[in-house]
């Protein structure tokens, strides 16, 4: 779980990461992110993603990622990861893979 500092949860901070954000697109996600102070992750799933325990557990499995990633030191700003499709039924390890490859791609 996220600590309630690193979560976006306000629906005018999603808006402002999607439209000014750098975006970054894999297989599943597209990942949008503002340079800002602290880390920041809000995540968007829709009904394409499945039924309601794929698109939580989709949720989930990004929340792990993304906590690992802040305590590492990998990811800062503000971060938008929408999953495209049905990505639901992705794998963790594959969900892990991709948001490495998104934050080697903004570190740089």
């Amino acid at each position: 779980m996220l600590p309630r500092r690193n979560r976006i949860v306000e629906p005018a901070d999603f808006r402002s990461v999607v439209r000014r954000g750098e975006k970054y697109i894999t297989e599943h996600l597209i990942g949008y992110r503002v340079p800002a102070g602290e880390a920041r992750v809000g995540i968007v799933v829709t009904v394409k993603a499945g039924n309601a325990i794929a698109r939580n557990t989709a949720r989930r499995r990004i929340r792990a990622i993304a906590r690992k990633l802040i305590d590492e030191g990998q990811l800062d700003g503000d971060i938008i990861f929408r999953f495209r499709g049905d990505a639901g039924a992705t794998g963790f390890v594959e969900l892990e893979s991709e948001l490495n490859e998104c934050a080697t791609k903004w570190a740089s």
